[in-house]
């Protein structure tokens, strides 16, 4: 469904008309949308990463919160309460990463900062792909979550 949705927003972005913010940062349509879809697609895939670890680790915490709680309900909850911190710390460790390496690698291709090129400040706008991305996949995991629970 990503990669559907990719191809939908790199249609849209290139039959569109500039924006203002495109005008002065120098940045054409077609870059726009390019642009705009690479950091759809990276928001994707960290969304996935993330949603991945976090069933991984909660499948497997699962087990052992059950056996603990047969021993003691403060064991369970340490369990439990360090399974989530660390699911809780892997989405928080891709965003971080994913945004780190958009924003790098927007800002040495793209020149910023240099004369004639975009300023430093129009360079969060290249990144709302990336949340768009990470949205849309989560969503489907939460909607996919209850299958998984179902079964």
């Amino acid at each position: 469904m990503a990669l559907l949705l990719a191809l939908v927003i790199l249609g849209i972005y290139l039959f569109r008309s500039t924006t203002p913010q495109q005008e002065a940062s120098g940045i054409g349509r077609s870059t726009s949308a390019y642009i705009t879809v690479a950091a759809f697609l990276l928001g994707a895939i960290c969304s996935g990463i993330a949603g991945y670890v976090g069933m991984w680790v909660s499948v497997r915490a699962n087990v052992r919160v059950s056996s603990a709680a047969r021993r003691s309900a403060r064991e369970a909850l340490q369990i439990a309460v360090r399974a989530g911190g660390f699911s809780a710390m892997v989405v928080v460790g891709m965003a971080v990463i994913g945004v780190a390496i958009l924003y790098a690698t927007f800002y040495v291709w793209l020149g910023v900062d240099s004369p004639g090129s975009m300023k430093v400040t129009d360079l969060p706008l290249l990144l709302v792909g990336y949340g768009f991305g990470a949205s849309f996949v989560a969503l489907f995991a939460q909607l996919g979550g209850g299958i998984y629970k179902s079964s």
